[in-house]
């Protein structure tokens, strides 16, 4: 079985990551991985699992990992699904630095495009005055 991480699914598990170390929350952070798997791939985990619970598998994995690096916890979690014949594939840190720069730069470009929208509405609405004041006259 083979499951792949985008850099947009890397980029939210790793921010879940970083959450859970400020906050010292790893239950949170359990939960977070957890739903990064589909129904299916969750159930193709726990049927592959000697213990047939992911919440276990995870539980043994943080309490195996540091708990301050989370491309080790990453690197961790593909190792441990690889050993049960799960191969986890995701894309790498620059990608995911790729991914992070270009919504920055979209929403960038919506911030500039609703501006212009409103000002072309304001437009609209000052020359719709303009012309109800002209119908009045007469």
């Amino acid at each position: 079985m083979e499951i792949f991480f985008d850099a947009r699914d890397m980029k939210s598990l790793l921010q879940s990551i970083d959450d859970a170390v400020e906050e010292g929350d790893n239950e949170a952070l359990k939960n977070d991985v957890i739903e990064m798997f589909s129904d299916e791939q969750i159930e193709e985990i726990e049927r592959r699992l000697d213990t047939a619970d992911i919440q276990d598998f995870m539980d043994e994995l943080l309490d195996e990992w540091s708990g301050e690096d989370p491309h080790e916890l990453v690197d961790m979690l593909a190792s441990r699904l690889g050993e049960i014949g799960v191969d986890l594939n995701y894309e790498t840190q620059e990608e995911v630095e790729e991914v992070k720069a270009d919504e920055d730069m979209e929403i960038e470009e919506e911030d500039e495009v609703g501006f212009g929208e409103e000002e072309e509405e304001e437009d609209e609405d000052e020359e719709y005055s303009e012309e109800e004041e002209e119908e009045e006259k007469y």
